[in-house]
């Protein structure tokens, strides 16, 4: 009877602990550093964004994209070589943002961009075609 008593005990020690030690190998799998996920913030499309742009003219293709937020509503400032232009109905959603330009008065281009990490990326069009946008946030010197 104390055999059967101490095989009983002992199954359920050796069970107890293998219980253990696989619910922390499980919990362990499924740990997500916090590094690893990105931010769903409307804010990552904030910043500095300096860009190229396909199949346009000289003038237009190497620029700077200013994305600034005020109170619930974002603003947009493109700098080219010629000048500044101020984009209008502007729209952020996630990662994305897209707005319009007038350019040369009466000529509309529309941008639709999404960013990911440091790099912006997306299209432009307009009456003439499209272009495709790439650009790399610029951070601020240490």
């Amino acid at each position: 009877m104390k055999t059967v008593k101490f095989l009983v005990l002992g199954i359920v020690l050796i069970m107890a602990f293998s219980s253990f030690s696989s619910t922390q190998i499980n919990s362990n799998r499924h740990h997500v550093s916090e590094k690893s996920i990105a931010p769903i913030s409307s804010d990552t499309v904030l910043g500095v964004w300096k860009y190229k742009m396909t199949n346009v003219d000289a003038p237009y293709e190497k620029g700077v994209f200013f994305i600034t937020k005020k109170g619930d509503s974002y603003d947009v400032a493109v700098k080219l070589t010629t000048g500044m232009l101020t984009g209008q109905d502007v729209l952020v959603k996630g990662n994305g943002i897209n707005f319009n330009v007038n350019f040369e008065g009466l000529k509309r281009v529309s941008f639709v961009l999404v960013v990911e990490d440091d790099k912006i990326m997306g299209e432009s069009y307009s009456a003439i075609g499209n272009s495709e946008i790439l650009g790399v946030r610029q951070l601020p010197e240490q």
